[in-house]
């Protein structure tokens, strides 16, 4: 019994509740037949020991098991394994793993996925991975695991290694689909949000409110495909109107290449200055403030909004600033944000069909599917005030 709980790590510090983190890995040493069918699993109180968690957290993850039926509870003896995959159907694990498990987005696409994997037969095991190692080294265990097909959510900047091991996913004919992202030189599908058509649609609302200095505020990364996207809507929507596309104001992140739900509360609180600083360095290259701020997702676009506010402006009345994504802290700030809405639920169903049909035996050339974005229009954008003041003195 000790060595199957050494299998097991949990991570306290992870945005993903420990019972799901506990559900996902027994499922995979389940599905994946590292345990077999007929033998008994650790007890409620040696997992609870072992992981120091509650028996609660525990019976909660073990009860979704037995109603997936990988596991069934026998009075007086134990919990015993009951998968037992069947010779005519193969391996049936799916592997899903993402590097960016962070908001409710995230939640609904791998919720919407198990739903479309699970009505085929397919078991889905899922992960997530906290850096760039991490991400490789569950990449190598799921193939080792025989996953029969892959969803991946990859890092901004994958390593080397990483790479390396999908074209092994290539070279053994295992389906990969990937989420918002794809990676250069991996021949696969892909499916993200339309970061294009949502970021034009921005652009195109603050322009018929009436803003012609428009800049965009984005992470300071170069080369992934959604940052580009709508990089190229912002640039497309101000040309066709006969505006200047500015180059954009590229905000570094302390430690990080991405900015997460929790850089809120580090860069508006104690490194708040991190943020201000960058903004005014920008907005004193500039000459006038711009009249509106086109960020490229709503964390950056609530931390700029605290940023203005902290230099001195006005929310919408100074500065519009717009977001995109549509997390559920959109709506809910001082200043509820206007954004574009990605359609979690659609991304994860197109991706797992796409990947069935790959699993069907589809022979189709690599294909990209873009689900539409939905503007939602709220009150961090008017139409700018006549005599816009310029940057205060600090």
């Amino acid at each position: 019994m000790p060595e199957k709980l050494d299998k097991i790590r949990l991570d306290h510090n992870s945005y993903i509740s420990l019972h799901v983190q506990l559900h996902n890995q027994l499922r995979r040493l389940i599905v994946s037949g590292r345990w077999r069918f007929g033998e008994r699993i650790p007890t409620e109180m040696q997992l609870a020991r072992h992981l120091d968690i509650s028996r609660t957290t525990v019976r909660i993850a073990t009860q979704r098991l037995e109603v997936e039926g990988l596991i069934k509870r026998t009075a007086g003896r134990g919990t015993f394994v009951i998968f037992q995959p069947q010779d005519h159907s193969a391996n049936r694990a799916i592997g899903y793993l993402t590097c960016s498990f962070h908001n409710e987005i995230h939640t609904n696409i791998l919720s919407s996925a198990q739903t479309e994997l699970r009505s085929a037969g397919y078991q889905v095991i899922f992960s997530n991975s906290r850096d760039r190692d991490d991400e490789a080294r569950i990449l190598r265990q799921l193939l080792d695991d025989k996953v029969a097909g892959l969803l991946l959510w990859a890092n901004a900047e994958p390593s080397e290694e990483t790479v390396a091991i999908l074209s092994e996913y290539e070279s053994r004919e295992i389906p990969l689909v990937f989420v918002d992202r794809p990676i250069e030189g991996i021949r696969a599908d892909y499916v993200s949000s339309d970061n294009f058509g949502g970021s034009y649609d921005l652009v195109g609302h603050l322009i018929q409110l009436g803003h012609r200095h428009i800049v965009q505020l984005m992470p300071n990364f170069d080369d992934l495909l959604p940052v580009n996207e709508r990089r190229r809507g912002y640039v497309t929507a101000l040309e066709e109107q006969g505006l200047l596309a500015y180059a954009p104001w590229k905000i570094s992140p302390p430690e990080r290449h991405e900015f997460h739900e929790t850089d809120i509360y580090s860069l508006v609180g104690a490194q708040s200055r991190h943020v201000i600083q960058q903004v005014e360095s920008f907005a004193d290259a500039v000459g006038p403030m711009p009249t509106a701020l086109v960020c490229i997702n709503d964390i950056l676009a609530i931390i700029a909004i605290n940023a203005l506010n902290n230099m001195g402006y006005n929310v919408p009345g100074d500065v519009s600033v717009v977001g995109f994504d549509d997390i559920s802290m959109a709506s809910h700030i001082g200043v509820p944000l206007t954004t574009s809405a990605q359609d979690a639920y659609e991304l994860g169903k197109v991706a797992s069909q796409m990947l069935m049909e790959r699993l069907g035996g589809g022979n189709m050339a690599p294909r990209g599917y873009a689900v539409p974005t939905r503007l939602r229009i709220r009150s961090s954008t008017a139409a700018p005030a006549i005599g816009v003041k310029t940057m205060i003195e600090t």
